[in-house]
């Protein structure tokens, strides 16, 4: 739950920072994307799951939550983004962080 927590506020810290450097909070969308905070978002959750319920060690747990965004990108989506693989890693990295 801490590291939750933390993670939270980090992305709260990023987003404001996302937020000053757009110049409103109009622009916020346009800065980080609500498309990128889901892919961080869904791989913390994919990550969490695996390593919890599936028993998956840290390393395959990771691997398995970036390969499953690698291929979301590659195969289900019209063209490959690296902003949202970038945002893949950014979520399974937020939950791998040990505070």
């Amino acid at each position: 739950m801490r590291k939750l927590i933390l993670s939270l506020i980090a992305a709260y810290i990023l987003s404001i920072s996302a937020l000053c450097s757009a110049g409103g909070i109009h622009d916020i969308q346009d800065a980080v994307g609500e498309d990128k905070i889901a892919h961080a978002a869904a791989s913390y959750v994919i990550c969490d799951q695996l390593k919890r319920n599936a028993g998956f060690n840290d390393f395959w747990a990771a691997f398995t939550t970036l390969a499953i965004g690698a291929i979301k990108e590659s195969l289900i989506d019209d063209r490959w983004d690296g902003g949202d693989f970038a945002a893949d890693c950014a979520g399974v990295a937020f939950y791998q962080v040990r505070f």
